[in-house]
């Protein structure tokens, strides 16, 4: 999948929308929201602006993650992450590739 389609797959999921639920919040045909996924098509800059549009997000950040808002979970991890040594870093993202081969 691209760069673009994973970010908006991204997005929804922290939005808890379905690909049916952008594709009617935004007005984008269904068929044209399930082709970037399943087709690793590319939407255009003017499907993307409405995808931002109401996600009520500028496109640097669609593109760049910047300014984003995190949860308040999210923001204790990063509290903790900056306090962690290297090798502690190390570590978690060793645990982290063991959760991922538990979800196969």
């Amino acid at each position: 999948m691209n760069q673009v389609s994973l970010r908006i797959t991204e997005l929804c999921r922290k939005k808890g929308w379905s690909m049916y639920e952008l594709s009617k919040i935004t007005g984008i045909p269904s068929n044209t929201v399930y082709g970037w996924v399943r087709m690793d098509a590319v939407p255009t800059l003017s499907n993307v602006e409405k995808i931002c549009e109401a996600m009520q997000i500028t496109l640097e950040q669609f593109f760049c993650g910047v300014g984003e808002k995190n949860t308040a979970e999210e923001s204790k991890l990063l509290e903790e992450w900056f306090l962690l040594s290297e090798l502690e870093k190390e570590a978690i993202f060793a645990i982290i590739d063991v959760f991922k081969t538990l979800r196969k």
